[in-house]
Formats: structure tokens, C-alpha cells, sequence
């Protein structure tokens, strides 16, 4: 590896290619730090405060390394500023000729089956949203990367959820459009560089297996970089629960009756089943009151009104199943929402089953809409199981790791063991 001194020093390449750059010795220190690690393996946990100018201080040993490196960041846009300004930067004062990727959730890249389903009937009499998706299918045909971020759409329009996948209705390899999927495309490159950047909630998802139909990226890596490491053990509990919206359950009963008109129309009750399933879902919202909050599971558990809506939710439910399940092989569509409406029967299960010392189960509702949750108290143990099966080199950076000079809290969280800390 190059001396690092002479990328960090007061007349070094940094110094040398960025305006305004000046030595900082904790700085150049940080980057010894992370560089014994990727080199050496192990895990260093690393608290580097406001001005020390961490990104660089283990982007440059990254980029070095010569080993495949993950770099997971806290949320989009610190991805977004990472991959876009700061590694150009770095990659250009140190001349090294490294493949780099950018791979974000399959939320952010236009679904082209989705966007083949969707249509006049999916948006109804509402001009704006019309307007939004005529706006989308233009884009489609030039975009390369399939990013949403490229439109000048906000990220909460109504017409993103009609044209992008989630885990749940995606159609994986069965789909006909997998050879030209902006998702797979990116996940290919991803595969291929040596450098990716991802998010803690893509890291956390693929951790927890939530993509099934597309291959890993971890086993890939050599080396991770978890950036905002504080925020990973919240983010992390969520994705090794259960979790059940009323947003999943909406979203299924459309999702059906768009496949019913391409695949089913002989099967009218088919529209009976989702109405059902719709009104339920709506009727349980009302019965959570109209206020926005958050709360535990017990407190929902003990109103007549909710557990009355629930049992009418998993009827319907279940006979949306039933009915789905009668047209099981008419179309690759209607087999992915029956096997959605199995995944959701479960969930929905799970949380109604008695609640175990290991978890907490809870509530929240927002708007027009509710989301059920059971977390594990701990996720120790799964990052353990991950650390052994790994084999790689580790480094949790942020401002806030340690309380005091004691980094016990956080390691204990994430089941680390052995670290180096500094």
C-alpha cells in the first residue's frame, strides 16, 4: 500500500488535488488504523469525531486495499453524497484505477413489469398521478441505470409504488423482463466491482435474506466499512422481525385485481375477495382511532373494535388466498400474489401468537395508514453468526460509538467481540 503519509501529509496528494484540504493527524492516524485492519482482518470499532474527516480517513486505505470492499453508509442521501462526491475525489488524487459501484434497495429502480401492468385502470381519475406516470414511461425509455432519483419526482409520489418492486411482489427469475432489470443490472456491477456503496438497510436486508430471487452481495466482500455505525443495531432490529402494513395489504389487492384483468377475467369473484380484503384493511385502520401514534401490542390487544377487525382482516385474507390459490398456474402475476397472500396470512399469525421474552411487539399508525411490528430484544447473536461465517475485516466508524473512552454499549449490541478500538 502507499505510504499513507504521503496522501495525508501537509504536501501530500490530497493536499496537492483539493482545495482547501489540511493535515489533520488524527486523520492520517484513523487511516493507519483502518489500513492494519483491511490488510490484516479483524474488526476495529472506531470513534472519530466531528472534523476529523473520517470519509477519507477509510476511503483512502478502501481504495488501497486492493481487497473487495463494502462501504455501508446510514441512509440514501449520505450514500448518494459518498459515491457522487467524495470517492471521485479520493479515487482521482490517488490515480488508482479501481472499479466502483453504487447499489441501492430494489424500491429505488423502475420495475419494468410493473411499469408494463400499470395503467389508466391503476390510476384512477387523478390527473396529477396520470401525469406523473406518463412522465415515467417517457424516462423509461432513455434511462440506462433505471435510478428514480434521475426524475424530478419526489421520492414519496403516489406513482413510484405502482412502478417499482418490493420483495413481495417482485417476480424474480420468472420475470420476463430479468435480462433487461435495472435491479439485477446494478446487482451484476455491484458483483463486479471492487469497491460498492451501499446503506445500512440494504446491508441489513441482505443480511436477513429479504431478497430472495437474487444472489448476495456480502459473501462477495473481503472487507466492510459501516459508516454511522450507531444508527446499525435500530435498523438492524427491524429486519430481523415481523412486520405487517396496511400499505402490504392495499397493495396486494390491487396488485391482484391489475393481474386479474390480464390473467383471470373468467374469475369475477376474484373482485369480490379483494374488495373484502381492502374494506377489512380499512376498517381495522378506523378501529385504531385517528390519531397518529405509537404504542405496545398489548394496548391494541385490549379494544374490543381491533381484535374484531383483526379476525375480519385474517378471514379476508385468507379467502383472497383461497381464491387465489383455485387460479394457482392461469399466470406467473396471480402466482405471486397468492404467494404474497400466504407471506402476509403468515406474518399476520405470528403476530396474533403469544408474545416471547425475546421480543417486543408494538404498533404505529400514520395518516391513512398502520404498521405491526415484533423486534428481536437483541440482534447479538445474528452479527456473531455473521462475523464467524465471514472471514472478513471489519470497521465500525462514527462520530458516537463510546460512552466515555468505554465502547462496551455498542459492541455488546452488536454481539462483537475481541475488537480494536480506538
Amino acid at each position: 500500500m502507499m505510504d499513507l503519509g504521503e496522501v495525508f501529509g501537509p504536501d501530500g496528494r490530497l493536499a496537492a488535488r483539493l482545495p482547501g484540504f489540511s493535515h489533520r493527524a488524527q486523520q492520517e492516524a484513523m487511516a493507519e488504523r483502518v489500513a492494519e485492519v483491511l490488510g490484516a482482518g479483524g474488526v476495529l470499532v472506531c470513534e472519530a469525531g466531528t472534523g476529523t474527516g473520517k470519509t477519507f480517513g477509510y476511503l483512502v486505505p478502501a481504495l488501497l486495499s486492493g481487497r473487495k470492499v463494502l462501504i455501508s453508509t446510514g441512509t440514501k442521501n449520505l450514500q448518494d453524497q459518498l459515491f457522487d462526491r467524495d470517492l471521485p475525489l479520493v479515487r482521482e488524487a490517488l490515480g488508482v484505477p479501481v472499479r466502483v459501484a453504487l447499489l441501492k434497495g430494489r424500491a429505488n429502480y423502475l420495475c419494468l413489469h410493473r411499469l408494463e401492468v400499470a395503467g389508466a385502470e391503476s390510476v384512477g381519475p387523478d390527473p396529477e398521478l396520470r401525469r406523473q406516470l406518463e412522465r415515467v414511461q417517457a424516462w423509461s425509455k432513455s434511462t440506462r441505470r433505471g435510478d428514480i432519483a434521475e426524475l424530478a419526482i419526489p421520492e414519496d409520489a403516489p406513482v413510484w409504488p405502482l412502478v417499482t418492486s418490493t420483495s413481495d411482489n417482485c417476480l424474480g427469475q420468472g420475470c420476463a423482463h430479468w435480462q433487461d432489470c435495472h435491479l439485477v443490472s446494478a446487482r451484476r456491477a455491484a458483483q463486479a466491482a471492487e469497491l460498492v456503496v451501499v446503506n445500512h438497510h440494504l446491508l441489513c436486508a441482505d443480511l436477513a435474506l429479504k431478497d430472495e430471487g437474487f444472489g448476495e452481495i456480502l459473501p462477495g466482500a473481503d472487507c466492510f466499512v459501516i459508516d454511522e455505525a450507531h444508527q446499525l443495531p435500530e435498523i438492524a432490529s427491524g429486519f430481523f422481525g415481523v412486520a405487517l402494513s396496511g400499505r402490504q395489504l392495499l397493495d396486494l389487492a390491487r396488485d391482484t385485481e391489475l393481474e386479474y384483468r390480464r390473467e383471470a377475467g373468467d374469475a369475477p369473484e376474484l373482485l369480490t375477495q379483494t374488495a373484502g380484503l381492502r374494506r377489512a384493511t380499512q376498517d381495522l385502520r378506523l378501529a385504531l382511532g385517528q390519531d397518529d401514534r405509537r404504542g405496545p401490542w398489548r394496548e391494541i390487544m385490549g379494544d374490543a373494535r381491533v381484535t374484531e377487525a383483526l379476525a375480519t382482516l385474517t378471514r379476508r385474507l385468507g379467502r383472497l388466498g383461497e381464491g387465489l390459490g383455485a387460479l394457482a398456474g392461469r399466470g406467473k402475476g396471480l402466482d405471486a400474489c397468492l404467494g404474497r397472500a400466504r407471506d402476509l396470512a403468515a406474518r399476520l399469525a405470528v403476530l396474533e401468537r403469544e408474545e416471547t421474552a425475546d421480543q417486543v411487539r408494538w404498533f404505529e399508525l400514520h395518516g391513512r395508514g398502520f404498521r405491526f411490528h415484533q423486534t428481536p430484544l437483541s440482534v447479538a447473536d445474528v452479527f456473531r453468526d455473521q462475523f464467524a461465517r465471514q472471514r472478513a475485516a471489519w470497521v465500525f466508524t462514527s462520530a458516537t460509538l463510546a460512552v466515555g473512552a468505554d465502547f462496551g454499549h455498542f459492541t455488546n449490541q452488536l454481539g462483537i467481540e475481541g475488537a480494536q478500538t480506538e
